[in-house]
């Protein structure tokens, strides 16, 4: 299983936030090694089903927010998909830029740098999304080198029955009372917890339970994330975290 707890690893590990959007438009193969050749210890990205089956790398469930069709994601199938220009929005350079297929980027990814995938499981809970991503990830061999996150709790408790090996995390924004428990009845291996909702505190219970916790951190106050003592550190710019960390004395 992917090794996420700084005690692990001995420090804080860095993820790239859908690649690298600060670096290159968002959940494409271009922020993907943008995001690698940042040093990102890990890259993030968002998966959701097309009309007919297909895991494709995108984060909104409608296309019109980077693309010129306003469709819904569910309702379009792949060979439309693939047609359509997600990177003009960033800059122009980025043109050529298309919707990947996950197991395209689990191709490029294996053996070069492990990944974290968050389920889009919006308006469809049908658990058919997290039983393609399982098979996908089985099939690339690369169950060591992949945790899978998500907010939907039950598509997480569906992938642990489909694989127990297979590394979980659950995304959770706010403080709960009984986060612990909550985490043992899910079976995860990490809590992705928003900054500005954690304490040192809670995160150090978190990590006493065996926890490794991922701090959403958009805003680059890196500093707080080492006084935090957080295992993972997700960041739009990997690069400029990774050279915070070393200013500080981290890395």
């Amino acid at each position: 299983m992917l090794k996420l707890r700084k005690a692990d690893t001995g420090r804080p590990l860095v993820m790239g936030h859908r690649g690298a959007e600060a670096l290159a438009p968002e959940n494409t193969m271009a922020a993907f090694e943008a995001g690698l050749k940042a040093g990102a210890d890990i890259l993030e990205l968002d998966v959701q089903l097309t009309a007919d089956d297909r895991v494709i790398v995108f984060h909104d469930f409608t296309l019109g927010r980077k693309t010129s069709d306003l469709r819904w994601v569910r309702d379009v199938t792949w060979e439309e998909i693939r047609q359509l220009d997600v990177g003009s929005w960033f800059d122009l350079r980025y043109a050529d830029q298309c919707i990947p297929l996950l197991e395209e980027v689990l191709a490029w990814a294996k053996g070069r740098v492990p990944l974290c995938i968050d389920l889009k499981t919006g308006f469809a809970f049908n658990h058919r999304l997290e039983e393609k991503v399982v098979k996908l990830v089985e099939r690339h061999q690369m169950v060591d080198e992949v945790v899978i996150i998500a907010w939907d709790q039950f598509a997480l408790r569906r992938v642990k029955a489909l694989n127990p090996e297979m590394a979980t995390g659950v995304a959770l924004c706010g403080r709960f009372v009984d986060l612990i428990p909550l985490a043992r009845s899910l079976q995860v291996n990490w809590l992705s917890l928003w900054w500005e909702h954690s304490t040192s505190e809670e995160i150090a219970q978190a990590q006493d339970a065996g926890l490794a916790v991922n701090l959403v951190m958009f805003l680059p106050d890196y500093a707080e994330a080492v006084r935090l003592e957080a295992d993972i550190v997700e960041a739009c710019d990997p690069g400029q975290a990774k050279a915070a960390f070393r200013d500080l004395g981290i890395l």
